[in-house]
């Protein structure tokens, strides 16, 4: 019988190898020297406000903007929704393979499969969506600001629990998968936690919890 728990994946890093938001920014800076230009302006404010947790919506959300400027919601979704494309295609950004199987096992076992990411909804349900599988994803929350888009919700550390509770999805999972130090909190949740490909820092960070992670290499 499968159990009444749902299981819960990262997205980035885990499922993909590497950051989507960040490739779908840097595919669209590449179009224009102009964000180029104003990318590398802003670096020097915006990097180091991502390195800490307390102003890294406010980093992310300065290249963002960057990224989305003069585009609307019809255009931006549309944007998202071509790189979910590119995907797809296994052009760019790559799935994990071991990470796609065991996802489907979990599928096919019956299981409610929820993909948890700090990349926004938008960006990341049509990625997941591209896969034909049934998996519910909650993401960050994008809103319109000064002719481009911001994060207004980042859904990371303890806010992807709260998500995955707004949605109506319980604060327990029989399973969590995360490659991140930053998802101790969705780890911590979890009758089995699941560590994928972590760095040395990060497997002596967790040993130092209580949380008791399984090592996986995707």
């Amino acid at each position: 019988m499968p159990s009444s728990l749902p299981v819960v994946f990262d997205l980035d890093g885990t499922l993909l190898g590497g950051d989507s938001t960040t490739a779908w920014m840097v595919a669209r800076m590449k179009k224009s020297w102009f964000r180029v230009a104003l990318a590398v302006l802003a670096a020097p404010l915006a990097i180091p406000l991502t390195v800490f947790a307390p102003t890294r919506r406010l980093g992310g959300s300065i290249f963002l903007w960057i990224a989305s400027r003069g585009q609307n919601e019809v255009e931006l979704r549309a944007s998202f929704n071509a790189f979910a494309e590119q995907v797809s295609r296994q052009e760019g950004i790559l799935w994990r393979v071991k990470g796609l199987a065991c996802l489907k096992e979990h599928i096919q076992r019956g299981e409610l499969v929820i993909v948890a990411t700090a990349a926004p909804f938008w960006l990341a349900d049509p990625i997941v969506k591209s896969l034909g599988w049934p998996v519910t994803v909650v993401g960050s929350v994008a809103t319109p600001f000064l002719d481009g888009w911001i994060a207004s919700y980042h859904c990371r550390h303890a806010a992807k629990c709260e998500a995955i509770l707004g949605a109506g999805h319980g604060s327990r999972w029989s399973a969590a998968y995360s490659d991140s130090i930053d998802d101790l909190p969705l780890l911590s949740q979890s009758a089995r936690a699941f560590l994928v490909n972590g760095s040395g820092r990060t497997k002596r960070y967790f040993k130092k919890t209580r949380i008791a992670v399984e090592h996986l290499i995707w």
